[in-house]
């Protein structure tokens, strides 16, 4: 697996980004493309202590950055060398199997929902993370903030995506929604 990561977003970006982009490196034997600004990149690698890139991990270059301030909306056009559309247009462009961003959540779900597209017939993307719950399992929360105004159109797709995911991705044979 190929995983792409926005090292510029998000807090202590992009010392943290990095720090955890080689801990999953190891841990998960996947590769790892790190995607910023790579003079910035590589002087978190070196206070790391690592003089080349390591096993697993490259760097692809973008030289601007999203702000958490940005507006959502403009960030595709006035952001467009930023790390975070620079790896979702690899992403879509088959250069990774997933893209990751710890920055402005806004700017990622509308960045991803036109550089790299919906599901046919999913009128509105949403965040799905996967929580621990008290059973010992996993709970994947579907739309977990990302969309300010629901119809009851996309609260059945979420229910019918988030079904899938927890099929596929937590192994759940008959989900419950």
């Amino acid at each position: 697996m190929r995983i792409l990561i926005d090292a510029m977003g998000g807090d202590h970006a992009p010392d943290e980004i990095v720090k955890g982009a080689i801990d999953a490196a190891k841990e998960f034997d996947v590769q790892i493309v790190l995607v910023g600004r790579g003079e910035t990149i590589l002087n978190s690698l070196s206070k790391l202590g690592y003089d080349t890139l390591p096993k697993g991990v490259e760097v692809a270059n973008a030289d601007d950055v999203v702000d958490m301030h940005d507006d959502p909306a403009a960030v595709l056009h006035k952001r467009k060398n930023s790390s975070m559309v620079v790896g979702l247009k690899m992403l879509a462009e088959g250069a990774g199997d997933a893209f990751v961003s710890a920055g402005s959540t806004g700017a990622l779900l509308t960045a991803a929902t036109l550089v790299v597209k919906r599901v046919k017939g999913i009128r509105r993307a949403a965040m799905a993370p996967a929580f621990p719950n008290k059973a010992g399992g996993r709970t994947i929360i579907c739309d977990a903030g990302a969309n300010a105004e629901c119809t009851p159109e996309f609260l059945l797709q979420f229910a019918i995506v988030g079904s899938l995911h927890a099929k596929k991705s937590l192994k759940l044979e008959n989900p419950r929604v």
